[in-house]
């Protein structure tokens, strides 16, 4: 029946909405989605959301009116938020694994690698709802190496020859083809073949420990870096097993408590295509030690030695990501000499300032090496949006999610407990395959709430704004010229996201004990993971 209703009172109707509402009334029957993308109802609506509205005097058809509403929901996500299918369960893990069992699954979920000891078993799945099958089993003898080094450490650390604490965790990372098995133990990396036709794949590893000093940089460090003394936390393998992220921990340095390191030598790789054939294991035996990219170095350059800036929680997005509206420095786009270069996304705390970010490092290969950084795009915050008119007073000064009890979705969409706070020390971030979704999972800060914590949202897919002020423009285009010319290797300031940048504001999913996110799309939908101990808790956005 409300589909007969004269136009008119539809009209009045969508003036007193919800954003989210009428995002829903645009795909319904004829006359609500002729209604909803009439020029003046979009202009109503989007004095709701945190976006610049273009000005009465300029003629905007009603045609671009739709575009802009279109492009400001795609980057909001509006319409998804109420639309999440969460469900809980068991994790399906092979029957011999125990609560003490070191595991570590592939990127596509279809592998998985345990460790018992010195022991290690490979099993693979066709789907993620099939059960492990058992395929190998390995025993990785010269492990004990890196257990007699962390007893010695233990020793002299006052501890006798028991095993200091800080030593005492494993980890391992499987390969995407499931034929190399890194496994860390206090400061040693140990990756091995398990491919039975790599010679001394198991008795000869390629080995790396975090204090050595035979290690190579692809960029030489700046004035101020201080090399880790933490231990490993956790391994992955990233861009097709060329390099091996290496998450360190209890790091003590000015950098403290936490830094990320990448390891491997792809531009090696591309050279021994050319010539010659290198086995997995090979290539690693060879570039194990060259230090591809370390955050606690890209703050360094970052800061030119002005000031401390930290990047927590750095990923590297795959190299499928290129932006076509992200415009870098002249001189680091056409460099002769590059040698690589990367986008990436992590949590960027320098003074005030602590949001997520994406930026872009080039690394120059002529003598002497060294790299640029460049931050290109700064995710709202919660401190940035702090006192905005859409903030609820009772509730700005909390600064931990609300509880988990709560449904989410009643907090205001625009309401700044959507946003993270970006001050976390050990943030995990995911990126979608489709390089358009990151999930950010920030633990609570407050000590009585161990294991708990939030998880967002953001799109981060890129697009040209349909619609620019032109009373804004060449002020906006001048800052950021200024700011990448004010320091020759780094842009800590640019850009703010306001003006006539479209705001992709997150939303806060729940509360939740996680250990681990994982993004990924499939079937039409996104599906945020989070793994805690056997616990599964996943997300569906459609």
């Amino acid at each position: 029946m409300a589909a007969n209703l004269p136009i008119e009172l539809i009209l009045c109707i969508l003036d007193h909405v919800d954003i989210e509402t009428y995002v829903a009334a645009r795909s319904a029957c004829c006359s609500w989605r002729k209604a909803a993308t009439m020029s003046s109802t979009i202009r109503n609506a989007l004095t709701e959301l945190p976006v610049p509205i273009p000005p009465r005097a300029d003629p905007l058809t009603n045609e671009e009116w739709n575009a802009y509403f279109c492009q400001i929901a795609c980057l909001n996500l509006l319409g998804h938020r109420t639309h999440i299918d969460k469900t809980a369960s068991r994790r399906a893990l092979p029957e011999d694994c125990t609560p003490t069992t070191v595991l570590a699954t592939s990127q596509d979920g279809q592998k998985m690698a345990t460790l018992k000891g010195a022991r290690t078993t490979i099993f693979t799945r066709p789907n993620k709802h099939s059960p492990w099958e058992y395929t190998q089993a390995s025993t990785l003898y010269p492990l004990w190496t890196s257990v007699y080094r962390a007893l010695m450490d233990g020793g002299s650390a006052g501890s006798g020859m028991a095993l200091n604490p800080r030593y005492a965790k494993h980890c391992i990372a499987i390969s995407s083809q499931g034929d190399l098995l890194a496994v860390g133990l206090g400061k040693t990396l140990q990756i091995y073949s398990l491919s039975g036709n790599e010679e001394n794949g198991i008795s000869s590893p390629a080995e790396y420990t975090l204090d050595q000093h035979d290690v190579i940089y692809a960029a030489s460090p700046s004035t101020g870096y201080e090399e880790t003394d933490g231990v490993i936390d956790s391994l992955e393998f990233t861009d097709d097993d060329t390099l091996l992220r290496i998450a360190i921990h209890q790091d003590t340095t000015t950098f403290q408590p936490n830094r990320v390191r990448y390891v491997g030598n792809p531009s090696a790789l591309q050279h021994h295509h050319q010539t010659q054939t290198h086995t997995p294991l090979q290539y690693w035996r060879e570039n194990i030690h060259h230090i591809h990219i370390d955050s606690a170095s890209m703050a360094v350059t970052l800061g030119a030695g002005e000031e401390k800036v930290l990047l927590r929680g750095l990923r590297l997005l795959p190299s499928s990501y290129n932006p076509t509206t992200t415009i870098l420095p002249q001189n680091q786009s056409s460099q002769p000499s590059l040698t690589s270069s990367h986008y990436f996304t992590a949590s960027l705390q320098s003074g005030p300032t602590s949001a997520y970010c994406i930026g872009h490092i080039a690394i120059s290969s002529s003598p002497p090496t060294s790299q640029q950084v460049t931050i290109t795009r700064l995710l709202p915050f919660r401190q940035h949006h702090h006192h905005t008119t859409t903030s609820d007073p009772a509730t700005e000064s909390t600064t931990t999610p609300p509880s988990s009890q709560d449904s989410t979705t009643e907090i205001p969409r625009w309401n700044p407990l959507n946003l993270p706070t970006a001050s976390s020390k050990s943030p995990l971030l995911s990126i979608s395959p489709d390089n358009k979704l990151l999930a950010i999972y920030e633990p609570d800060p407050s000590p009585k709430e161990v294991g708990r914590g939030g998880i967002y949202v953001y799109c981060i897919e890129e697009r040209g704004s349909v619609y620019t002020s032109h009373t804004k423009i060449n002020a906006s285009s001048a800052m950021d010229t200024d700011q990448r010319q004010v320091k020759q290797h780094s842009s800590v300031c640019l850009p703010l996201e306001e003006g006539n940048n479209i705001l992709p504001w997150s939303f806060l999913l729940d509360n939740l004990r996680v250990s681990k996110v994982v993004g990924d799309g499939n079937g039409g939908y996104y599906e945020v993971m989070a793994l805690a101990g056997r616990d599964v808790l996943e997300w569906r956005i459609h």
